[in-house]
């Protein structure tokens, strides 16, 4: 966490403060964000319904393919997603990376 210019010290004293006793929901890396035990997130699809396999997804440049497969890989390390076999993949869709405002 970094604190601006614009803040005065006992407004920056009061920043680490939260930090330090909040620090359990500060994560550094996806690896570190605890779950909420007992979350589930239910798709309710209806039976029989069908969606686009096929995309046109705009190539990515190599510097956003290495960051994208670099994301990926910490997601599937850290146990957020996992390897899908093909023939279970049930919908496509198309992928846009952004730049941050800041």
């Amino acid at each position: 966490v970094q604190c601006g210019d614009d803040l005065t010290s006992e407004q920056i004293a009061e920043v680490k403060g939260l930090v330090a006793e909040y620090t359990n929901i500060f994560a550094c890396s996806l690896g570190e964000v605890i779950p909420v035990p007992g979350a589930i997130y239910q798709l309710n699809i209806p039976e029989g319904m069908t969606f686009n396999l096929w995309i046109q997804q705009r190539p990515l440049t190599p510097l956003q393919q290495q960051f994208l497969h670099g994301k990926v890989d910490e997601m599937l390390k850290a146990g957020i997603i996992e390897h899908t076999p093909p023939e279970l993949v049930k919908c496509c869709a198309t992928m846009v990376l952004a730049k941050e405002a800041h």
